[in-house]
């Protein structure tokens, strides 16, 4: 899934993770049914965001290698 990924779907999931842990922020109290909502939403935005940047990393590491090779 993270291949199916391009800069703009990343930072689209970047600023709503963003906008929720602001959110998070503010509410304070645990053990809310609305807060650990919240909370799972931004484990399942986090997770494809942080997979397409490692590869594209590694991917860019090793595109660089190759033409300096």
């Amino acid at each position: 899934m993270a291949h199916e990924l391009n800069l703009e779907a990343v930072a689209k999931k970047s600023d709503q993770l963003n906008a929720l842990l602001f959110q998070l922020n503010a509410e304070r109290i645990s053990g809310q049914p609305e807060i650990e909502s919240l909370i799972g939403l931004a484990y399942e935005l986090s997770g494809d965001i942080s997979v397409w940047l490692i590869e594209e990393n590694a991917q860019r590491d090793n595109d660089h290698d190759k033409r300096n090779n």
